[in-house]
């Protein structure tokens, strides 16, 4: 019996090769998206202002409280003190009339009436 050496097609790999490729690709732009999609919302404070929030956050009102996570920091806002983690950093009297919050996945801002409140360690 005589046997045929069969030529195998290359055609297969490349194909295969091509399909991996398209698929990092793919996963690759799904995740910058992700990583760049903006997230925003507010949040009542007990002094009756509100709260703007950039970026990725949760939101608890316990009375008297608030309680906002965001870039992997708790900020707490009481009815006369503002914390972040735990550490009191400002007042949060009638004199605060603007707070805004910028966060992403690993840090987080605050500015109360516009100024930047230096997060103490």
């Amino acid at each position: 019996m005589d046997q045929e050496a069969m030529r195998r097609s290359i055609f297969g790999p490349i194909v295969s090769f091509l399909a991996v490729i398209v698929f990092i690709a793919g996963c690759g732009l799904i995740a910058l998206l992700y990583q760049s999609s903006e997230v925003s919302g507010t949040a009542s404070l007990p002094n009756g202002g509100t709260a703007v929030i950039n970026g990725p956050f949760s939101c608890s009102a316990n009375s008297p409280s608030t309680e906002i996570e965001a870039g992997g920091h708790s900020f707490v806002f009481s009815p006369t003190t503002i914390f972040i983690d735990g550490v009191s950093v400002a007042p949060l009297d009638a004199t605060v009339t603007s707070v805004e919050i910028d966060s992403s996945f690993w840090t987080a801002t605050l500015r109360v009436n516009g100024s930047e409140v230096p997060m103490k360690r």
